[in-house]
């Protein structure tokens, strides 16, 4: 198997492994020079898979620059933050997604601009979108709201919303707050809830993350855990098989919610920064997967790679996180 370099870096997708099984990969340069060597196991089988879909987070399109303190800027003919997107719905559908999840940020600043960014961006997209709001669609400056940006282009919006797929409930919630940064989880508690109170597994999807604290202890805030710890312990206890995921913080973390730590949640970081993923998820009926891939398109990867220079290099250490925080396997208890 050969790949392209984009700025030293390679993305390679290897097809036809064995599931729960370990390999040693050689990785070998042009003139045939060895430049080292790869040790991985494979995931273990999760079953026939009955769903697949995506979901992609902090787009921020209209944004030309990145970075705090020193801007990185972009000047590319199409902007950075639209070629990412476009890129990872692309390789999302390519991959097999029947539908894309859109957990906020989708425009920086929730202008008139912005907006229409965005129905070019999903002008093509043959599968069903859903879109929910972050702080940046409703920031005090917008001259459109999401819900007339989304009816514009054809995107239902409510604050709560149920779509299903074979095998899972998609449940995807609105937790922005007007003119705010932070979010609120508790606010449609009671929706919400009724939404999953089913028999079938169910996915919660919303832009803004759930702090371990009621105060929060990095930048940007989310949700106050005092606000979100009793909306979590009812959902462990309407539904044991939940999978909840974010956006918002631009990182890939897991987390383990509720009274026995036995939910799981995830952040997902941004499609426009480093290092620019999607999320895939598989539904099968012994669990959930979900597998965070990085946007491998030339154009897109080029400008994620410039982002790691942001705080001094820091930025990958905290973006990227582990392994297990990127690909996590919700095996559902048997009765």
């Amino acid at each position: 198997m050969t790949a392209s370099t984009v700025g030293g870096v390679a993305i390679i997708e290897l097809d036809g492994l064995d599931p729960g099984c370990d390999y040693r990969a050689e990785i070998i340069s042009e003139d045939r020079q060895s430049i080292g060597l790869a040790q991985f196991t494979t995931r273990q089988d999760m079953g026939s898979v009955t769903a697949r879909f995506a979901s992609i987070s902090d787009v921020h399109l209209g944004l030309d620059r990145f970075g705090v303190g020193r801007k990185l800027y972009d000047k590319g003919s199409v902007p950075y933050a639209m070629r990412c997107a476009r890129a990872a719905i692309e390789e999302a559908t390519g991959w097999g997604a029947q539908l894309l999840i859109v957990k906020g940020d989708l425009t920086e600043g929730g202008n008139e601009d912005d907006w229409l960014l965005a129905e070019e961006l999903f002008a093509d997209v043959a599968i069903p979108i859903l879109f929910t709001p972050g702080n940046h669609d409703v920031l005090a400056n917008h001259d459109v709201t999401p819900h007339v940006g989304a009816a514009r282009i054809g995107l239902p919006f409510d604050a709560v919303q149920i779509h299903e797929l074979d095998g899972v409930r998609l449940v995807i919630a609105d937790t922005s707050r007007p003119s705010r940064g932070t979010g609120d989880l508790a606010r449609h508690a009671d929706e919400i809830l009724e939404a999953v109170d089913s028999a079938t597994p169910a996915f919660l999807a919303f832009h803004h993350n759930i702090q371990r604290t009621p105060v929060p202890w990095f930048w940007p805030p989310g949700i106050s855990s005092t606000n979100a710890n009793p909306v979590t312990r009812a959902l462990a206890e309407t539904n044991p098989r939940i999978f909840l995921s974010s956006g918002h913080t631009h990182r890939n973390r897991v987390h383990w919610l509720g009274p026995e730590r036995s939910l799981p949640y995830t952040e997902v970081s941004s499609t426009s920064d480093y290092p620019g993923v999607w999320a895939g998820y598989e539904i099968s009926t012994t669990g959930i997967r979900q597998t965070v891939r990085r946007i491998r398109s030339p154009e897109a990867l080029a400008w994620t790679e410039r982002t790691r220079r942001v705080l001094g290099g820091v930025w990958p250490r905290w973006s990227q996180g582990r392994l297990h925080d990127r690909c996590v396997d919700f095996v559902f208890r048997q009765p």
